[in-house]
């Protein structure tokens, strides 16, 4: 069963047995294993389509409301958007993708923690040899060092508290690096958690590029060594932070395998095929403002190259400019939804 099968199976369903979800907060507060129930059934079925997905549901006669969430997970970001992008209209029910922000206005509560965000404090913290990274310390008076219940109630807290704030999707990519400590030392200086979404934009601000959909080309080369063999790797280096990244949501994966190569399985001979693929992609997708260039890597025999683009019918249009006939190798293609670019993380890192 492919991808859109699978989504249309689950809203099918849903649709079916909206009703038992329609009044789930006075089940939660009032029959707590029926609610356990329900939330054990449409999880059970939401699981045939993504293993990362959950839900969250907050339903009432007047208002109806179902949260499709990867639990901060981004590897299911996209599993989220796709299955709530598909959803039908179904009367009186909204459904989001991702755990929105609500502001500060919550306290959380488990085991004997209880936080509250105006008892969290944040301070930066700065590296110079990545002055772009978002990175910070939270700071809450329960938190301990030593491993145990109360260490994690806070920690899981302090992350609710971020979902809260930011919305699940920001508080997960927005940063490069999260610590946490019960108070600052005498020389550290923290600010209340209501200013973290400033902070961050400023941080932001500051970035190359910032603000510009169409960065000029940063073009690096990196050779290394995977498995004792040689992989050459062509780089944007522009889109490091990269913040448009919703309006280019479609990958454009196409793999070369190669039919002439050396012993380290890099391209010999005649390679005109090769750069006559790689123009009419690159001309048609990034010189046309319409996507953008992100990575080619040559290894053992194969030639990969990434573009994200507006929508899958650039993606078409380019890849009906192709040749129909190769003699040096083998093309294949895919084209997926990844509106956050999850699955080039490895080469905007580098």
């Amino acid at each position: 069963m492919n991808r859109e099968k699978e989504i249309a199976s689950f809203w099918e369903w849903f649709r079916e047995n909206q009703e038992y979800y329609s009044n789930f907060n006075d089940a939660f507060q009032n029959r707590p294993e029926e609610a356990t129930e329900l939330l054990d059934e449409i999880t059970m079925q939401l699981k045939l389509f993504s293993k990362g997905l959950f839900v969250e549901i907050s339903a009432t006669l007047a208002r109806k409301e179902l949260i499709i969430t990867a639990q901060g997970n981004k590897e299911y970001f996209t599993d989220a958007f796709e299955l709530v992008n598909m959803a039908p209209t179904v009367e009186d029910w909204q459904f989001i993708a991702t755990k929105p922000a609500i502001g500060l206005d919550f306290n959380f509560k488990m085991g004997d923690v209880t936080i509250n965000p105006n008892e969290i404090t944040f301070m930066p913290l700065e590296a110079s040899e990545y002055p772009h990274d978002v990175a910070i310390r939270l700071f809450h008076k329960d938190y301990t060092p030593k491993e145990g219940a109360t260490r994690n109630a806070v920690i899981v807290g302090l992350y609710s508290a971020l979902n809260m704030l930011l919305g699940e999707v920001r508080a997960t990519l927005d940063f490069q690096y999260i610590d946490f400590d019960d108070m600052p030392h005498p020389k550290e200086r923290d600010f209340p958690f209501a200013g973290l979404k400033d902070y961050i934009e400023y941080k932001k601000s500051q970035r190359p590029n910032s603000g510009i959909k169409f960065p000029k080309e940063d073009i690096g080369l990196l050779e290394g060594r995977i498995e004792e063999l040689p992989t050459l790797l062509i780089l944007n280096r522009a889109l490091s932070f990269y913040e448009f990244t919703q309006e280019f949501p479609f990958l454009l994966q196409m793999t070369l395998t190669l039919h002439n190569t050396n012993d380290k399985g890099l391209p010999q001979g005649n390679t005109d095929e090769l750069y006559i693929i790689e123009d009419i992609i690159y001309q048609e997708i990034y010189k046309k403002e319409r996507g953008h260039f992100i990575a080619t890597e040559t290894y053992n025999s194969k030639r990969e190259l990434f573009y994200y683009a507006d929508t899958k019918e650039t993606i078409e249009e380019a890849l009906s400019l192709l040749p129909t006939e190769y003699t040096i190798c083998d093309v294949h293609y895919s084209v997926d939804y990844d509106p956050f670019w999850i699955r080039v993380d490895r080469y905007r890192e580098l």
